[in-house]
């Protein structure tokens, strides 16, 4: 009986150690993780938080941007797609997160380029796209994606997938 109770106090000591050694991480950091072992990959993802371009360390350092009540969404975007959007540098896939900060007025006056699965297309051609049939769309302010598309001066890149 009392070998039991020993074992008993030795899981949970185990259990209370394991779980403390994750609680430094950011909830951003544990969530990688866990695409990354899901996916079996040995590299960081991209990470593009509103629409930029950060470092993976970013999400490792806690402040407030990232924030659980500042985050509104956050999801993977696996290799095959992000490689069409950011090219080799997504050839790990990539994590897109946005915040409440990118929530910004609309501006009529902003350059966008709309990009369908590669091929820059009217802001018509657009606006008729059939949602039904898009896999998945991002939008991106990053200056060097955007040059990979128009050497224009654009400010905003709105990237389109939809199923062939």
């Amino acid at each position: 009986m009392k070998i039991n109770n020993y074992l008993i106090i030795i899981l949970i000591f185990i259990s209370v150690s394991c779980n403390n050694k994750n609680s430094n991480k950011t909830d951003l950091e544990n969530y990688v993780e866990s695409i990354k072992k899901e996916i079996s990959l040995n590299e960081n993802p991209l990470i593009l938080i509103d629409g930029y371009l950060k470092k993976y360390e970013f999400i490792t350092s806690k402040n407030d941007l990232l924030s659980i009540d500042n985050i509104i969404n956050v999801k993977y975007l696996e290799k095959e797609n992000a490689l069409k959007i950011f090219g080799e540098s997504g050839k790990n896939g990539a994590v897109v997160i946005s915040t409440i900060y990118q929530i910004e007025e609309y501006n009529p006056e902003k350059r966008i380029i709309y990009v369908l699965n590669g091929d820059i297309i009217s802001k018509k051609d657009f606006e008729e796209i059939n949602e039904n049939k898009i896999v998945e769309i991002e939008t991106i302010e990053e200056k060097k994606i955007i040059e990979r598309f128009s050497t224009e001066n654009y400010e905003e890149l709105i990237y389109v997938i939809m199923k062939q």
